[in-house]
């Protein structure tokens, strides 16, 4: 099957979208990347103290509704575990 001019449009559009990106990240490099120029500019100018973050307190919902889910999903999959067991796998037997 011969692909028509409209397919291979298209196939060249969706690889035209995805081949420069990573041809113009490696281009981005300039030529005097060397320069002691440039190390200095990779410095900060001003030197700002980290901020001593306090730890908070969780709230509410992750204390007590995150861990009542879990239990709850926990029962929950446990039941339908015991109701196949007892109801289903009950119901058939292999006759030999």
């Amino acid at each position: 099957m011969k692909p028509s001019i409209a397919q291979t449009v298209r196939a060249l559009a969706v690889l035209l979208l995805f081949v420069p990106a990573p041809l113009g990240a490696l281009a981005t490099t300039p030529a005097s990347a060397d320069s002691p120029a440039t190390t200095l500019l990779a410095q900060p100018a001003v030197e700002v103290p980290e901020e001593v973050e306090e730890e908070e307190e969780q709230p509410w919902t992750m204390r007590f509704l995150a861990p009542a889910t879990i239990a709850i999903a926990v029962i929950t999959v446990g039941a339908a575990l015991a109701y196949y067991v007892v109801r289903i796998r009950g119901r058939y037997r292999v006759v030999e």
